[in-house]
Protein backbone atom coordinates (compact mmCIF):
# COMPACT_ATOMS: atom_id res chain seq x y z
CA UNK A 1 0.00 0.00 0.00
CA UNK A 2 3.10 2.32 0.50
CA UNK A 3 2.99 2.37 -3.38
CA UNK A 4 0.06 4.52 -3.83
CA UNK A 5 1.32 7.26 -1.82
CA UNK A 6 4.96 6.87 -3.32
CA UNK A 7 3.20 7.67 -6.51
CA UNK A 8 2.50 11.06 -5.62
CA UNK A 9 5.46 13.29 -7.06
CA UNK A 10 6.95 15.13 -4.27
CA UNK A 11 6.07 18.64 -5.52
CA UNK A 12 2.32 16.92 -5.79
CA UNK A 13 2.98 15.73 -2.21
CA UNK A 14 4.16 18.75 -0.71
CA UNK A 15 1.44 20.94 -2.03
CA UNK A 16 -1.19 18.06 -0.68
CA UNK A 17 0.21 18.34 2.64
CA UNK A 18 0.11 21.85 2.77
CA UNK A 19 -4.02 21.25 1.29
CA UNK A 20 -4.23 18.96 4.85
CA UNK A 21 -2.94 21.66 7.07
CA UNK A 22 -4.86 24.28 6.04
CA UNK A 23 -7.92 21.87 6.46
CA UNK A 24 -6.96 21.07 10.46
CA UNK A 25 -6.23 25.14 10.93
CA UNK A 26 -9.81 25.99 9.66
CA UNK A 27 -11.63 22.48 11.66
CA UNK A 28 -13.31 24.22 14.49
CA UNK A 29 -11.92 20.80 17.00
CA UNK A 30 -8.54 21.93 15.62
CA UNK A 31 -8.53 25.45 16.64
CA UNK A 32 -9.86 24.63 20.43
CA UNK A 33 -7.61 22.02 21.55
CA UNK A 34 -4.47 22.96 23.37
CA UNK A 35 -2.29 19.82 23.15
CA UNK A 36 -1.73 17.65 20.00
CA UNK A 37 -0.06 14.46 19.48
CA UNK A 38 1.50 14.57 16.13
CA UNK A 39 4.09 12.66 14.09
CA UNK A 40 7.38 13.25 12.25
CA UNK A 41 6.81 12.37 9.06
CA UNK A 42 9.22 9.81 7.08
CA UNK A 43 9.30 8.77 3.32
CA UNK A 44 6.19 9.80 1.47
CA UNK A 45 3.43 10.55 4.22
CA UNK A 46 2.05 13.56 4.79
CA UNK A 47 4.68 16.11 5.40
CA UNK A 48 3.52 16.93 9.32
CA UNK A 49 6.24 20.11 9.38
CA UNK A 50 3.73 22.59 8.45
CA UNK A 51 0.67 21.23 10.62
CA UNK A 52 3.21 21.25 13.59
CA UNK A 53 4.75 24.62 13.07
CA UNK A 54 1.34 25.98 12.57
CA UNK A 55 0.21 24.40 15.79
CA UNK A 56 3.46 25.89 17.74
CA UNK A 57 2.88 29.25 16.57
CA UNK A 58 -0.46 29.35 17.71
CA UNK A 59 0.77 28.46 21.08
CA UNK A 60 -0.60 24.71 21.48
CA UNK A 61 1.32 21.77 22.90
CA UNK A 62 2.75 19.46 20.65
CA UNK A 63 4.43 16.05 21.31
CA UNK A 64 5.78 13.63 18.89
CA UNK A 65 6.25 9.88 19.93
CA UNK A 66 9.41 8.29 20.50
CA UNK A 67 9.51 4.51 20.16
CA UNK A 68 10.12 2.06 23.06
CA UNK A 69 10.50 -1.20 21.54
CA UNK A 70 10.76 -2.85 24.77
CA UNK A 71 7.47 -1.90 26.75
CA UNK A 72 5.99 -1.52 23.02
CA UNK A 73 4.05 2.06 23.21
CA UNK A 74 4.91 5.49 21.87
CA UNK A 75 6.28 7.75 24.60
CA UNK A 76 5.19 11.44 23.40
CA UNK A 77 7.77 14.46 24.09
CA UNK A 78 6.94 17.55 23.38
CA UNK A 79 8.48 19.60 20.57
CA UNK A 80 9.74 23.32 21.15
CA UNK A 81 10.18 26.02 18.23
CA UNK A 82 13.07 27.14 20.97
CA UNK A 83 14.42 23.41 21.21
CA UNK A 84 13.94 21.54 18.22
CA UNK A 85 16.26 18.52 19.05
CA UNK A 86 15.17 15.21 17.19
CA UNK A 87 17.38 12.16 15.59
CA UNK A 88 16.59 9.21 13.73
CA UNK A 89 14.82 6.42 16.25
CA UNK A 90 14.51 2.95 16.05
CA UNK A 91 12.64 2.64 12.77
CA UNK A 92 15.24 5.28 11.16
CA UNK A 93 12.03 8.05 11.85
CA UNK A 94 12.92 11.27 13.73
CA UNK A 95 12.34 11.58 16.82
CA UNK A 96 11.98 14.24 19.96
CA UNK A 97 15.15 14.28 22.48
CA UNK A 98 14.79 12.05 25.11
CA UNK A 99 15.03 14.53 27.83
CA UNK A 100 12.60 16.79 26.63
CA UNK A 101 9.34 16.78 28.63
CA UNK A 102 6.90 14.05 28.59
CA UNK A 103 3.39 14.60 27.81
CA UNK A 104 1.02 12.51 28.92
CA UNK A 105 -1.28 11.14 25.92
CA UNK A 106 -4.29 11.37 28.82
CA UNK A 107 -3.63 15.10 28.59
CA UNK A 108 -4.08 15.02 24.49
CA UNK A 109 -6.82 16.88 22.57
CA UNK A 110 -6.38 15.37 19.49
CA UNK A 111 -4.13 12.77 17.91
CA UNK A 112 -2.76 12.91 14.52
CA UNK A 113 -2.65 9.13 13.33
CA UNK A 114 -0.26 8.12 10.33
CA UNK A 115 -1.34 5.15 7.94
CA UNK A 116 -0.64 3.48 4.75
CA UNK A 117 -4.26 3.71 4.04
CA UNK A 118 -7.32 4.20 5.69
CA UNK A 119 -11.10 2.96 4.94
CA UNK A 120 -14.31 4.20 5.36
CA UNK A 121 -14.98 2.80 8.67
CA UNK A 122 -12.15 5.16 9.78
CA UNK A 123 -9.58 1.52 9.90
CA UNK A 124 -5.79 1.92 9.29
CA UNK A 125 -3.16 0.04 7.80
CA UNK A 126 -0.18 1.05 9.55
CA UNK A 127 3.24 -0.94 9.65
CA UNK A 128 2.57 -3.49 11.76
CA UNK A 129 3.89 -2.57 15.10
CA UNK A 130 0.08 -1.90 16.93
CA UNK A 131 1.57 1.34 18.43
CA UNK A 132 -1.08 3.62 17.60
CA UNK A 133 -3.58 0.70 18.14
CA UNK A 134 -2.36 0.22 21.88
CA UNK A 135 -2.97 4.32 22.23
CA UNK A 136 -6.20 4.46 20.55
CA UNK A 137 -7.34 1.59 23.02
CA UNK A 138 -6.01 3.08 26.39
CA UNK A 139 -8.96 4.20 28.26
CA UNK A 140 -7.33 7.11 29.97
CA UNK A 141 -6.94 8.38 26.39
CA UNK A 142 -10.22 10.65 25.18
CA UNK A 143 -8.69 12.64 22.18
CA UNK A 144 -10.27 12.65 19.13
CA UNK A 145 -7.72 10.42 16.71
CA UNK A 146 -7.38 11.96 13.23
CA UNK A 147 -5.99 10.17 10.44
CA UNK A 148 -3.88 12.58 7.98
CA UNK A 149 -3.70 11.24 4.98
CA UNK A 150 -3.66 11.81 1.04
CA UNK A 151 -7.13 11.28 -0.64
CA UNK A 152 -5.27 8.58 -3.00
CA UNK A 153 -4.86 6.25 0.75
CA UNK A 154 -8.75 6.12 1.02
CA UNK A 155 -9.42 2.80 0.15
CA UNK A 156 -12.86 0.69 0.32
CA UNK A 157 -11.88 -1.42 3.29
CA UNK A 158 -8.38 -1.98 4.86
CA UNK A 159 -7.64 -6.00 6.45
CA UNK A 160 -8.55 -5.91 9.78
CA UNK A 161 -7.36 -7.37 13.23
CA UNK A 162 -8.78 -7.98 16.61
CA UNK A 163 -6.48 -5.14 18.15
CA UNK A 164 -7.18 -3.01 15.22
CA UNK A 165 -9.12 0.52 16.54
CA UNK A 166 -10.26 3.06 13.53
CA UNK A 167 -9.91 6.68 14.28
CA UNK A 168 -12.44 8.98 14.38
CA UNK A 169 -11.80 11.28 11.74
CA UNK A 170 -9.49 11.43 8.23
CA UNK A 171 -8.31 14.81 7.18
CA UNK A 172 -7.11 14.53 3.71
CA UNK A 173 -6.47 17.17 0.81
CA UNK A 174 -9.99 17.38 -0.38
CA UNK A 175 -11.96 17.18 3.10
CA UNK A 176 -12.23 16.40 6.44
CA UNK A 177 -14.56 13.51 7.04
CA UNK A 178 -16.34 11.84 10.28
CA UNK A 179 -15.83 8.10 10.54
CA UNK A 180 -17.44 5.40 12.69
CA UNK A 181 -20.72 2.87 12.19
CA UNK A 182 -23.06 6.16 13.18
CA UNK A 183 -22.48 7.27 9.77
CA UNK A 184 -22.48 3.91 7.89
CA UNK A 185 -18.72 4.77 6.82
CA UNK A 186 -17.41 7.70 6.87
CA UNK A 187 -19.44 11.39 5.94
CA UNK A 188 -18.15 14.57 4.78
CA UNK A 189 -18.11 17.56 7.42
Amino acid sequence: MAEIRDAIPEQERAAKSAAIARRLAEWRRYAQANTILAFLSTRSEVMTEAIIGFALALGKTVAVPRTLLTEKRLDFRQLSAHDPRVAPGPFGIMEPAPDAPPIDPAEADIILVPGLAFDQQGYRLGYGGGFYDRLLSDPAVHAASVGVAFHEQLVGRVPRGEGDRPVGWIVTDERIIECGPRQGGCGRI
